[in-house]
């Protein structure tokens, strides 16, 4: 019978090969179509990463929102636009885009490599072992508050917040990260997603008569025609 941490290991692996293959295909594949399923299929690899890093409550909403929502929009908007299996080629920012997915790539891999990773068991402080694995309480509330294993005596008017730990329920101390600390991070999240769906629509839209893009498709349809090559 196969260890859990083996088990989790080979889910997590899993997990991440799906998730760059889908992605791969999404910047390689010219149908617009299949490269939107192919986005789904990555957004799903994400959330099931989610889940391997008992991080529940993100696994959902990431497979409710961006599979069942986000996905289904980019599938809906692909199928109104004409010429599906062709869209609209990008002609300029090509080299500027792949430096920039390469800088990104090294900075992720240098952070990932040079970060001192603890498992848990070389944590050593009892209090942060309970409330990852069994519970905790808070005390106090803004820059007073504390975490005890119990709550013991309290001052009259104090906040006492029993918790679950953290890898046994996620939910609670997500939301308080979200909404205490990491605010500001989130909103620009939302804002670079609504730049991203904005960006995708356009890069799907036909080009206008005028166009290089449309002047190279008409070139590539002329080539077709002929049964000479087509230009790429």
């Amino acid at each position: 019978m196969i260890e859990v941490s083996t088990l989790t290991t080979v889910a997590f692996w899993a997990a991440s090969a799906m998730t760059l293959g889908f992605a791969l295909i999404v910047v390689t594949q010219r149908d617009i179509f299949r490269a939107a399923i192919a986005l789904a299929g990555s957004f799903l690899g994400v959330g099931i990463l989610y889940f391997v890093l008992s991080a529940e409550f993100v696994g959902v909403v990431q497979i409710l929102v961006y599979v069942g929502a986000i996905s289904v929009l980019m599938a809906f908007a692909v199928m109104f636009v004409q010429d599906v299996t062709k869209g609209s080629r990008p002609v300029q920012g090509r080299l500027a885009g792949a430096t920039a997915a390469v800088l990104i790539l090294a900075a992720l891999a240098f952070t990932a490599f040079n970060t001192d990773w603890s498992t848990l068991g070389e944590i050593t402080d009892p209090v942060a072992v309970a409330a990852l694995t069994e519970g905790y309480v808070e005390v106090g509330t803004g820059d007073d508050l504390t975490i005890r294993l119990e709550a013991g005596d309290v001052d009259p008017g104090e906040v006492v917040v029993q918790n679950r730990g953290v890898l046994v329920d996620s939910t609670g101390a997500v939301g308080v990260l979200l909404i205490r600390e990491y605010v500001l991070a989130f909103e620009i999240i939302g804002l670079l997603l609504v730049a991203s769906l904005i960006g995708g629509l356009l890069l799907m839209r036909n080009p206008g008569p005028g166009s290089e893009g449309a002047a190279e498709a008409a070139a590539d349809a002329d080539a077709e025609a002929s049964g000479g090559e087509v230009s790429v």
